[in-house]
């Protein structure tokens, strides 16, 4: 309960990650799919700011109710293959591991594709262990609003396969047409989305597929080693544990009735991670990316800690029960120091500029561009200058209602505000571009009749702490990517 307190409190304190604010934004802008991902969780935010209005808790109250929804799941589904204990200790890992922590308080596709994952195991489960086949048609139903929040959701399908292959009891599940009617049903669902990237040539597909799979890494030891690194922090000493835990497996195997339990957990966990950590060799993966395959392992993780105790020295089991206990103490009182520290932050500790300090941003900015408004007589939009964050946190936390928009206005990438069309007109509008490193003026002359030379440094203040600078120049008369274009290639001519 501490740790759901914990969770709501940060929902309702924490000022919303740029990335946040962009999802938001997906809201704002109603559509069959984005550039990026596909809509689940422009839904959620969108429920409940009509519920909640615009605030931190609008955008994430939806999240949080996922969050509590799959909490249930992952009890019901270790006590389905383990026992009531693997399930409660499956829900209190859930609550307390820093990867999970993160993606219950904030909101991200992440939130609702773990809780359709876990639905689908869990309709899975069901239908193979009572052989009700009319639940695989709900399960493709889940698939497909997994794949509706993110496309790893593809991983399901893959180890739904391996699943029943491994398992003689339910291999017969691969002759029957229930679950290729449910992948029918999954595609159907995922029909939106599939409609939405035929527009702008499969845009979409293109960027998380083609464009992430071509990266190459220069050193791929290196990104190896950043990525093991990144796991060990994102899943605290659990994925030192893990490790260990593999010797309990094949301690588990002579216990005929586990091995079912195993086979589903290794199989719903495995290939996605094995992909992954064969993937960072290559490129850089986020922090979040495994998260849905260490969902099983959470099934798994208290009976894998029974075997290995079992069959270990006295010392092992004394140092083990010590190591946890220390681990389950220290991990709420770390969770509320950062819930503090990203709210009123700790002196002499560094302050990230996406984690705080976007409301003082959102002043400070409002008053400029009301300075610039009227002094020029003229109408004022404000620029964010890097790829989307900050078009996305201005339009939430700006003061004065200003319309906002991103760096597609100068002819450079910006995610999906490229795709997203304008309540308002900026043609013939004076700007105040945003930045946060110092911006070169000469880079925006050919899109405005005239652009100041002087760059405003701002610094960003909670009370009497600097947080950061950001930057400001003042633009007037935006022609527009046709005009600009047009002058650029006649200069070069």
């Amino acid at each position: 309960m501490l740790l759901l307190a914990l969770r709501l409190t940060g929902a309702f304190l924490i000022e919303l990650a740029p990335q946040e604010a962009y999802y938001w934004n997906y809201a704002m802008h109603p559509a069959l799919g984005y550039f990026d991902h596909p809509p689940a969780v422009a839904w959620v935010i969108r429920a409940g700011y009509e519920v909640v209005g615009k605030s931190e808790i609008g955008v994430r109250i939806g999240g949080y109710v996922l969050t509590l929804l799959s909490t249930g799941l992952l009890y019901l589904l270790a006590k389905l293959w383990f026992s009531k204990r693997a399930g409660l200790w499956a829900a209190f890992l859930f609550q307390i591991v820093p990867l999970f922590l993160v993606y219950g308080m904030l909101i991200t596709p992440d939130v609702p594709l773990t809780f359709f994952w876990l639905l689908t195991l869990y309709l899975v489960s069901r239908a193979v262990r009572e052989a009700r086949s009319g639940l695989w048609y709900y399960a493709g139903g889940s698939l497909g609003l997994a794949f509706l929040s993110k496309y790893s959701a593809a991983f399901l399908v893959l180890s739904t396969c391996l699943f029943l292959l491994c398992d003689p009891r339910y291999r017969f599940w691969l002759r029957r047409k229930e679950p290729y009617l449910a992948l029918a049903i999954a595609a159907i669902f995922f029909t939106p989305v599939v409609l939405w990237n035929m527009e702008p040539g499969w845009a979409s597909f293109k960027f998380q597929v083609s464009d992430r799979l071509a990266v190459q890494a220069n050193n791929p030891l290196r990104r190896f080693s950043e990525y093991v690194l990144i796991q060990l922090g994102v899943t605290s000493p659990m994925f030192i544990a893990a490790l260990l835990l593999i010797g309990a497996v094949p301690r588990s195997l002579p216990w005929q009735p586990r091995r079912g339990a195993w086979r589903f957990a290794l199989a719903f966990s495995l290939p996605l991670l094995l992909f992954l950590l064969a993937y960072g060799s290559r490129a850089t993966v986020k922090a979040n990316w495994p998260l849905p395959g260490y969902l099983p392992l959470l099934l798994a993780a208290y009976p894998a800690y029974r075997y290995l105790r079992f069959g270990s020295g006295q010392r092992m089991r004394i140092a083990a029960r010590r190591l946890l206990v220390c681990w389950l103490c220290a991990m709420p009182l770390l969770y509320g120091v950062a819930i503090y520290h990203l709210t009123k932050t700790l002196p002499h500790v560094k302050v990230h500029r996406w984690t705080t300090g976007w409301r003082e941003l959102g002043k400070l900015v409002g008053s400029h561009a009301r300075v610039l408004e009227q002094e020029s007589s003229q109408k004022v939009f404000l620029l964010g200058l890097d790829t989307h964050y900050l078009a996305s946190a201005l339009s939430f936390y700006a003061e004065g209602g200003y319309p906002v928009f991103s760096r597609n206005l100068i002819g450079r990438p910006a995610l999906a505000f490229a795709y997203w069309g304008a309540a308002t007109e900026p043609r013939g509008m004076n700007a105040l571009a945003i930045d946060v490193n110092e911006p070169d003026p000469s880079k925006l002359r050919p899109y405005f009749e005239r652009v100041d030379e002087q760059v405003t440094r701002v610094p960003v203040m909670l009370g009497e702490r600097r947080l950061y600078d950001f930057y400001l120049v003042k633009c007037y008369g935006y022609k527009g990517i046709g005009a600009a274009q047009k002058k650029l290639s006649s200069g070069s001519d």
